[in-house]
């Protein structure tokens, strides 16, 4: 008897033990779900105090999660095994007291009788009444009480938005100067210049010498070509430029009239990276755009320079006023020589002493000419015509044989040479009255290399962006946040069961019961997906978005399409369902515009777009991250919703005639003792 009140009490005193364990078990894990929720807003607001990585943060959120999850898992566990080994022992202590205990044993099974005849009213209530309603409070009650499930759902949550950020960061600024400045190129040049008639030029050093000052791309200056190309293969460098030995001389044979161009060796490195060698292109182009200008301004310096003597015709004050007026004098003095030589023949001289003396007003008037017209540095003007006619005059002074007809020669060469000096002052007149003459004198009295700088650099790109997005992160958010939607709602159908199996009693569940009772926990999962993924767009990356309330519409729209699109093909189909869903993501991502413009695509992406929804969830989440055109953005979400249509009709309808089919799967699948 005594041995019996001690099992009885050592029984006691370990159920209350269990009690108070299994009372800490539901406080540790009410407390690790809070922390869930609790730590991450620590962690955001240590990121905006200390300013930290992004990226570090999600990976350390992430790993608490993982920490925390197992932690949850751990504790419902050992209560598990802690009430499992208690059951064992209330069995066996059921059986060694059966003979003490009767009463309370009849009592007992009075009360489990009760208890089961009021579970099966319960199921008949339900039976009764079963409907969609009815199903959703069945599938909240068997989450909320198992622990493992909860831990799964939060998952569920999480995931598809981590997928979202971290393409996105990934994705932030690929172009700017600060993400390609880190892409290593290699220079080189071996170039060793030009150097004729007092012109010296090396355009490799000055290409080198801009891109050392040039930001863009991270360029390395390696010793020798060797150590660039082999950097290039063993991918030290994405590419490398090498400036040849004859590199300027092949493009100074301008100057000589030859039009020919000089060559710069590339060396691309295309299988590191498939994207890189898109933007590494970009110093090939900044190469050649700094070649083609320090050509094009050494030989606009060079030709500037011929014109440097009009700088000191410049400094003078009206230069060809000055010009004038000594064209003026010597009319004048050929005028007085005409009237010398009609005296002469008046006086009627001898011949010899005439063509003496004509021939020394010749020589006289051809120097007082050559002074009066020198008048440009280093350029003299001749005046060979003059002289020819002294010269004819010598010679011919043992043959004249009247000094008449000689003076009358004479005068007739006077009166042409004044006829053209009057032609030449017209002329000039004319000339220096132009305005385009005076342009043209404006222009090459510039400084040569001021103004040769001007014209390697003549023209400039003004960019007036429309719908101007913040930076590439930005624009690619749309498809990303969409991307990682349609992934929540696959993972979904791979986690969750779809069939509902009616319990003892219950009636059998109509078509539209069923599936609109168990897409109710899709839906509802979705839209948490959804809604951490958008404040995670807008309040942690903070991306650019002019319409925040009408961006987590547009997603929340998307998220109810592609779970109501994926449920069904699920389903319908069963596991053939989800293989077209992931069927159709793969064509979605890669024809529908989220990277490439549909434009550039194959031609079956280009007939299937119109008929995938993707691109009109992006169409309406880039309305509202870069501006509203008109009603684009309704118009996108009316074309959405009519594919969320389409795929309730056909699940409401196919359901039935696929029912024994997919039944036959999932017997054959379980055969197999290898699927789940």
């Amino acid at each position: 008897m005594n041995e019996q009140k001690n099992y009885q009490q050592l029984y006691q005193d370990m159920m209350e033990q269990q009690e108070k364990l299994h009372a800490r078990n539901r406080k540790r894990i009410r407390t690790g779900i809070r922390c869930i929720l609790i730590i991450p807003l620590f962690f955001l607001l240590l990121m905006f105090l200390t300013g930290s990585n992004k990226v570090l943060f999600l990976t350390l959120w992430i790993a608490s999660l993982f920490l925390l999850a197992a932690y949850l898992i751990y504790v419902e566990y050992g209560d598990f095994r802690i009430q499992k080994a208690i059951a064992q022992i209330s069995k066996s202590e059921e059986h060694g007291q059966r003979s003490l205990l009767d009463s309370e044993t009849k009592e007992g099974g009075q009360k489990k009788r009760s208890d089961s005849e009021t579970k099966e009213s319960g199921q008949k209530k339900f039976s009764d009444s079963a409907n969609i309603l009815g199903i959703i409070l069945h599938d909240y009650r068997k989450i909320s009480t198992n622990v493992v499930a909860i831990v799964i759902i939060m998952g569920l949550v999480i995931l598809p938005s981590l997928y979202a950020w971290f393409n996105i960061l990934s994705n932030w600024d690929p172009y700017e100067e600060d993400a390609t400045s880190r892409l290593k190129i290699a220079v080189v040049s071996k170039d060793k210049g030009y150097e004729k008639n007092q012109i010296k030029l090396c355009v490799g050093d000055t290409v080198v010498e801009s891109l050392s000052a040039n930001t863009t791309m991270g360029w390395a200056f390696p010793k020798n070509e060797r150590t660039a190309i082999n950097g290039v293969y063993d991918g030290d460098y994405y590419a490398a430029l090498v400036i040849p030995e004859n590199f300027t001389k092949s493009l100074a044979v301008v100057l000589e009239g030859e039009l020919s161009g000089g060559t710069i060796s590339y060396y691309e490195n295309e299988k590191k990276n498939a994207i890189a060698t898109k933007i590494t292109s970009k110093a090939k182009t900044a190469v050649q755009n700094q070649v083609n200008r320090s050509v094009f301004a050494a030989v606009t310096e060079i030709g500037l320079k011929l014109g440097n003597s009009l700088k000191e015709i410049q400094s003078q004050s009206a230069p060809e006023q000055a010009l004038t007026e000594k064209l003026d004098q010597i009319d004048l003095d050929i005028t007085d020589d005409l009237a010398s030589l009609q005296a002469i023949r008046d006086a009627g001289t001898t011949g010899k002493e005439t063509l003496t003396t004509v021939s020394k007003m010749c020589d006289k008037l051809t120097q007082d000419l050559q002074t009066d017209l020198s008048l440009l540095p280093g350029n003299a003007i001749r005046l060979t015509g003059l002289q020819a006619a002294g010269v004819r005059l010598t010679d011919y002074a043992d043959t004249l044989k009247t000094a008449g007809s000689n003076i009358d020669e004479t005068r007739k060469i006077l009166q042409e040479l004044q006829k053209a000096l009057r032609e030449t002052k017209k002329g000039i007149a004319e000339i220096t009255g132009n305005a385009r003459f005076q342009e043209m004198f404006a222009l090459l009295s510039q400084d040569p290399k001021q103004f040769s700088d001007y014209l390697s650099s003549l023209m400039e790109v003004d960019t007036l962006p429309v719908y101007e997005t913040a930076n590439y992160g930005s624009s690619m958010a749309p498809f990303y946040s969409v991307l990682a939607i349609w992934v929540g709602a696959l993972i979904l159908v791979a986690i969750i069961h779809l069939n509902i199996h009616p319990a003892p009693g219950m009636a059998a569940l109509k078509t539209y019961q069923e599936f609109f009772g168990r897409y109710a926990l899709f839906f509802l999962i979705g839209q948490a997906q959804t809604l951490l993924c958008v404040l995670g767009d807008l309040f942690f990356l903070e991306i650019q978005c002019q319409h925040p309330f009408l961006f987590w519409l547009a997603a929340a729209v998307s998220s109810f399409v592609f779970t109501i699109i994926i449920y069904s093909l699920t389903f319908v189909f069963g596991n053939v369902g989800e293989a077209l869903a992931v069927v159709i993501m793969v064509i979605q991502v890669a024809g529908t515009g989220g990277t490439f413009p549909k434009e550039v695509l194959p031609d079956i992406y280009q007939k299937a777009f119109d008929f995938l929804p993707f691109p009109y969830c992006m169409t309406a989440l880039r309305e509202c991250v870069a501006g509203m055109y008109k009603e684009d953005y309704w118009i996108a979400l009316g074309k959405l919703l009519l594919f969320a249509l389409f795929f309730l009709a056909m699940a409401l309808l196919l359901k039935k005639p696929f029912r024994k089919i997919n039944a036959y799967i999932e017997r054959s699948k379980e055969k197999s003792g290898l699927m789940v």
